[in-house]
């Protein structure tokens, strides 16, 4: 198990050994959704949507990887997160049928291209 990425404990977006769920990552791992003045609506908690917001930094700067707990993340919470980093310039990373994706500001835009370009993984 790592911070940050789908449990291979899951099924059907429920943890299978929740009551005996290890101390680390599991039972310390805070996602973005109960942060204290976290900005994400209450439609994010993971359990409703199946996607976990994991933050991270970008440039020593906020920003957010969407992971599956069950679902990609669906065109309704791509278009708020969408609206939400134009709105903060908090870039987000997602990843749709195991293909990655980048959305932010050109900056981030520009550095994602030269990641893929040298076959570098965005995240």
């Amino acid at each position: 198990m790592q911070a940050g990425q789908a449990c291979h404990f899951l099924d059907g977006g429920v943890c299978t050994i929740y009551a005996q769920r290890p101390e680390s990552p599991c039972r310390s791992f805070v996602c973005s959704w109960l942060q204290p003045g976290s900005a994400l609506p209450d439609d994010f908690r993971p359990d409703r949507i199946g996607v976990i917001a994991v933050s991270t930094r970008w440039r020593q700067a906020p920003a957010l990887i969407l992971v599956s707990a069950g679902n990609d993340p669906d065109e309704a919470t791509l278009d708020w997160m969408r609206q939400h980093a134009q709105h903060t310039r908090t870039p987000f990373f997602y990843a749709q049928k195991g293909e990655r994706f980048g959305y932010g500001p050109p900056e981030f835009q520009q550095e994602m291209a030269g990641k893929l370009a040298r076959g570098e993984r965005l995240w």
